[in-house]
């Protein structure tokens, strides 16, 4: 099978190659290696911007060690091609370094699980960004009708995580572009969003930029936007997280005068809105 490579130069691109390699022709999860022309870039790929600097020293890692993992494709329907599922750092590197072709696993996939597939990959290697991240899990509940409790389980995540994730996609497009590029965290994003109108969310992350505030710091800017908080009645309180709980995501009750108010249930799509009225009905 494939052997560790040794040394350096053109043969050192990628892992020696036995008798039984070449039998591996097809199949779920079987080893090939295929020419670069054959290889698509896959169409539910999180991760949307690859830094020039990163695929460079991947490059680099490639030229001198191998490529010590193959990427994961899956068949297109045209037959003759395949697209990749996870690794797109990998095959630009090695289309960087003119590589004739790679190693690849072949699996049988569909769109659903080529997205789970990919989201789950980059996730466990800490590769995406929170925007990609929220962009990711915004379109398995839009284009594959998952709820929250399905993605925190498939995802082996908590719904309140996933469901802050997605709330990103509600700042301002510059705002996005800056967590994007590393310039603020997501914790510090959604911070931000402790203030609904998008001109203070603005001003807000100005002052983050430019100030390098603490999350902490920021926290104390969004509250004094916000005004004083009034202290909540516990009973409100109780009822708030029994909704939470019941409901499986983000609700607020406002509590006004004379003890009338509005309780204000957050969704993040259309299937998830149908779980939600299912679950009050």
């Amino acid at each position: 099978m494939v052997q560790k490579v040794l040394g350096k130069g053109l043969e050192a691109l990628i892992p020696i190659r036995t008798k039984e390699d070449e039998k591996l022709i097809g199949g779920d999860g079987q080893l090939v290696f295929l020419p670069m022309d054959k290889i698509r870039p896959g169409k539910y790929q999180p991760r949307l911007e690859m830094k020039t600097d990163e695929i460079k020293e991947l490059a680099n890692s490639i030229k001198e060690k191998g490529i010590i993992q193959p990427i994961v494709v899956r068949k297109l329907n045209d037959d003759d091609h395949y697209e990749i599922v996870a690794g797109g750092r990998r095959h630009m590197a090695a289309k960087s370094l003119a590589m004739k072709e790679m190693p690849v696993i072949i699996k049988e996939l569909s769109d659903q699980d080529a997205l789970i597939f990919a989201i789950v990959e980059n996730l466990q290697r800490k590769s995406l960004n929170g925007i990609d991240e929220a962009q990711a899990l915004k379109k398995l509940m839009d284009e594959f009708n998952f709820t929250l409790d399905e993605m925190a389980r498939v995802l082996g995540k908590d719904k309140t995580t996933i469901a802050n994730t997605v709330r990103l996609l509600k700042l301002p497009v510059n705002i996005q572009e800056a967590v994007r590029q590393g310039v603020i965290t997501s914790t510090q994003a959604r911070t931000i969003l402790g203030v609904n109108n998008e001109d203070e969310q603005k001003k807000i992350f100005y002052q983050i930029v430019t100030e390098k505030l603490s999350v902490r710091e920021i926290e104390k800017r969004v509250q004094k936007k916000k005004g004083k908080k009034e202290e909540k009645d516990p009973f409100v309180i109780e009822v708030q997280d029994s909704l939470q709980k019941n409901l499986g995501t983000k609700v607020q009750i406002i509590n006004k005068k004379k003890n009338k108010g509005k309780i204000v249930i957050e969704y993040y799509g259309l299937e998830d809105l149908e779980r939600i009225l299912k679950r009050i009905k």
